[in-house]
């Protein structure tokens, strides 16, 4: 079972990784069986299962996006193996930033992998940010 401390750091890790959109980065922190529900509850395609599916489905998002997330309070673990933070996400969407609020839960398998990824957003609540 992942410590707490190390559920944290990943959890730091990942923000990262996105913010430069490295690729092989970030899947480097997931299993191979990794769940990844983007926004929970989105349309068609934002449920993806597998490595080679979620690959894709990041590498689609970076090209559209460039995200570039701020964590913006504390990474809370639980006594099990989750942790959910929360952060801000800017975003370039149709060649304008905008920024919407997220909250990540990720779960974690025995060998310390992300396993499962959930990220709760509404499309509707972004806010454009003036140029």
């Amino acid at each position: 079972m992942p410590t707490p401390e190390f559920m944290r750091q990943t959890a730091e890790h990942y923000l990262e990784r996105v913010g430069s959109q490295d690729l092989e980065a970030v899947l480097g922190l997931f299993a191979e069986s990794i769940s990844v529900e983007d926004p929970v509850g989105g349309p068609p395609g934002t449920h993806v299962v597998g490595i080679e599916a979620v690959s894709r489905f990041f590498q689609k998002g970076f090209a559209r996006s460039r995200p570039s997330p701020t964590l913006t309070g504390p990474i809370v673990t639980t006594g099990g193996n989750e942790v959910a933070f929360a952060f801000v996400l800017r975003l370039e969407l149709m060649g304008q930033p905008h920024e919407l609020d997220v909250i990540d839960i990720i779960q974690f398998n025995e060998s310390g992998q992300i396993s499962s990824l959930r990220a709760f957003w509404n499309y509707d609540e972004r806010r454009e940010i003036p140029g």
